[in-house]
């Protein structure tokens, strides 16, 4: 593949982390950096555009974040051939099994993104 292949191809343009699963009878997963779409579905639950400004309870809060880190669970979890598991409209599925398991893998794919710091490093050419 010559470099515009390269930079075209949409699996290339993440990160991505190959893991065990133990929980799941050893199975081997590959983790991906989350896209800019899946950042968007996961800012529109936390910060939904709502006339309402009664705050939420802790019970809402909770539901909240969970299904906003489903949200990204969903974009970041992949087979083994870098096919993703699940898509948007396993949201529900997803929401009644996650778990501290979930939570982890979504932990470690969070990982991968550059955070300001390191990409300030390696573009300073000194």
């Amino acid at each position: 593949m010559n470099l515009r292949q390269l930079a075209l191809t949409p699996r290339l343009g993440f990160r991505t982390k190959t893991v065990t699963v133990q929980e799941w009878h050893n199975a081997t997963v590959i983790l991906r950096e989350p896209s800019a779409a899946a950042w968007v579905a996961w800012n529109e639950i936390m910060q939904p555009e709502t006339e309402e400004e009664a705050p939420l309870s802790v019970a809402e809060k909770v539901l909240r974040n969970t299904r906003a880190d489903v949200a990204l669970f969903i974009a970041v979890l992949c087979d083994e051939q870098g096919v993703p598991v699940f898509t948007p409209e396993d949201t529900d599925e997803v929401m009644k099994i996650y778990a501290p398991a979930h939570a982890r893998l979504l932990h470690q794919a969070l990982s991968l993104v550059t955070d300001r710091d390191e990409a300030e490093k390696k573009s300073d050419p000194h």
